[in-house]
């Protein structure tokens, strides 16, 4: 417990005090900053990969399997191993150093079209799919008509684990990112602790105001969450 309770570090990092204008913080921008990314990504993982699973979980082509697997296989790729190329590819593009770079490398997740393919192939009947074609429906209205309205507790649960895992994203931001002015929170976080010297208050309460949003977001979505986790386990 402390021995005097003060809101000064919280103040300092969201530069409302002298100490906090003297060192740059403006965590309240980062955190903005934090939310923008990690909300795009959402949305724009969900469109992609929404597409990507229903083409693995209800249509039917060849090679489909070979071609899952080599989705699947990138998973066991871990991200040290694309980093440059990745980086490579951002600077080409004059991405970097701006916050799409923070964006469009995410579009795209093996974990979200593999998650999503299992609640479509177990949650929702083919027999739907069926008839709405003898009906004279194309694919893509069966897909945004009645695949997506069934699988909104898959749809919620990928997106928090998604907005989750961006949110927390540290290393490639460090490395993308060099402007503090849209900088993600996490790695503004880090910039309280020196070689020589340890802010420990600024560091918790940024910690703190990184926590916050997530823990709201959770418990605004939490009955979808459930749901979509319990969906999963049942099959037939």
């Amino acid at each position: 417990m402390p021995i005097e309770w003060t809101l000064d570090s919280y103040a300092t990092i969201l530069g409302l005090n002298e100490t906090g204008r003297a060192a740059g913080y403006n965590f309240g921008r980062n955190l903005l900053n934090s939310f923008i990314v990690s909300a795009a990504v959402v949305a724009s993982s969900l469109v992609f990969n929404t597409m990507g699973a229903y083409f693995f979980a209800r249509l039917h082509f060849p090679m489909k399997n070979w071609l899952l697997l080599y989705v699947i296989a990138t998973l066991l790729i871990p991200f040290e191993v694309t980093m440059v190329p990745l980086y490579i590819v951002v600077r080409t593009l004059q991405l970097d150093n701006t916050m799409w770079a923070l964006i469009v490398p995410w579009f795209a997740s093996p974990f979200v079209i593999f998650a999503l393919m299992q609640f479509m192939r177990g949650s929702i009947p083919y027999e739907l799919d069926e008839a709405a074609l003898i009906d004279g429906a194309g694919y893509f209205t069966i897909l945004w008509r009645i695949i997506v309205p069934l699988s909104i507790p898959g749809l919620v649960t990928n997106a928090l684990l998604e907005f989750q895992f961006i949110w927390n994203l540290f290393y490639w931001p460090l490395i993308a990112v060099g402007d503090r002015n849209i900088q993600v929170l996490q790695v503004v976080i880090s910039s309280t602790l020196g070689q020589t010297q340890q802010y420990w208050g600024r560091t918790f309460a940024g910690s703190t105001l990184a926590t916050v949003p997530v823990v709201i977001v959770f418990l605004l979505l939490q009955r979808y969450y459930t749901e979509g986790i319990a969906s999963t386990g049942v099959k037939g």
